[in-house]
C-alpha cells in the first residue's frame, strides 16, 4: 500500500521537480503576491475601501489569496523571506475575521446583508475551504497554530449555520 508523506519531510535535491519548487520561490510566489498586492486582494483583508473606489473585494479574491498562501507555507523553510511574509499575511488575514468566527472580505465589505445568501454562485464556502486548507499547510510548515486556530473558529461558524437545525445548503464550487 502507497502512504503518502508529508510535505514539510521532502527534501528535493535535483532534477524537474527541485526546478519547479526553485521557480516558485525564487519567482512565481514573489510574482502572485505582487500582483495581489497590485489589485487589491491582499488590501481587502485591512477593509480600507471606500463605497465609490472602483477596486472592491470580490466575491472570490479571499480564495486566491489563500492559494499563494498555501504555497508560501510550502516554501518557507527554504526562504527566510517567504516564512516572514507568510507570517504577516497570516496576521493580516486573521485582522479580518468577525467576531462571530466569520471570514469573507467581500461580504464582511461589500454586502454584508447577503452573508450566505447565494452560495451555488458566490463562493463563500470555497474560499472557507482554500483558506482552510492554507491554514493546514501553514500549521504544517511553522508549528504554529494562530492561522489553523482562526480557521477552526471559521468553521466552527459554518457548521453551526449550516449543522442540525441550520440554513440548508451546499456550495456551488466543489
Amino acid at each position: 500500500p502507497m502512504k503518502s508523506i508529508p510535505f514539510q519531510h521532502v527534501t528535493l535535491t535535483d532534477g524537474f521537480f527541485l526546478a519547479k519548487e526553485e521557480l516558485n520561490r525564487k519567482t512565481t510566489i514573489h510574482a502572485v503576491y505582487d500582483r495581489f498586492s497590485e489589485t487589491g486582494r491582499i488590501g481587502a483583508f485591512s477593509f480600507g475601501f471606500p463605497k465609490d473606489d472602483p477596486i472592491q473585494p470580490h466575491f472570490f479574491w479571499d480564495s486566491d489569496v489563500a492559494k499563494v498562501m498555501e504555497g508560501m507555507a510550502y516554501v518557507a523553510k527554504d526562504s527566510p523571506e517567504i516564512a516572514e511574509e507568510l507570517d504577516k499575511l497570516v496576521d493580516l488575514v486573521i485582522s479580518a475575521q468577525q467576531p462571530d468566527g466569520y471570514l469573507n472580505t467581500h461580504f464582511t465589505v461589500i454586502e454584508k446583508e447577503k452573508r450566505f445568501q447565494d452560495l451555488t454562485m458566490l463562493h463563500e464556502l470555497y474560499c472557507a475551504g482554500h483558506l482552510t486548507e492554507a491554514a493546514v499547510a501553514h500549521f504544517q510548515a511553522t508549528g504554529n497554530r494562530k492561522f489553523l486556530d482562526a480557521m477552526c473558529r471559521y468553521c466552527d461558524y459554518i457548521c453551526e449555520t449550516f449543522g442540525e437545525n441550520g440554513i440548508p445548503g451546499y456550495p456551488g464550487h466543489e
